[in-house]
């Protein structure tokens, strides 16, 4: 990985937190869930457990109801845009 100057650090720690604010903001409208409740089930960085499942359960167990297949599915593609925002990251840093 290159060496950022730093405006390209500050473009890619503003770029992250917004991508991370963005999967709240996703995973609140589809579950209905607070936003303290959605960050609360988010794992901190570099927990060794999965990462879906922890949300899934932890909103599962706050909201008093099971997660629908559906509910699950849109979480599931919104964490995959999440990661993927997250890998380009990177390249448009060092375009910057």
């Amino acid at each position: 990985m290159a060496v950022l100057t730093p405006g390209q650090a500050a473009f890619m720690q503003a770029e992250t937190r917004r991508i991370e604010e963005a999967f709240v903001q996703k995973v609140m409208n589809i579950t209905g869930a607070t936003r303290e409740q959605v960050v609360r089930a988010i794992p901190a960085k570099g927990r060794l457990t999965d990462r879906l499942t922890r949300i899934y359960n932890s909103l599962e167990r706050d909201l008093k109801t099971p997660l629908t297949d559906e509910q699950q599915g849109l979480i599931y593609a919104a964490d995959g845009e999440r990661k993927q925002a997250l890998k380009e990251l990177p390249a448009q840093a060092a375009g910057r």
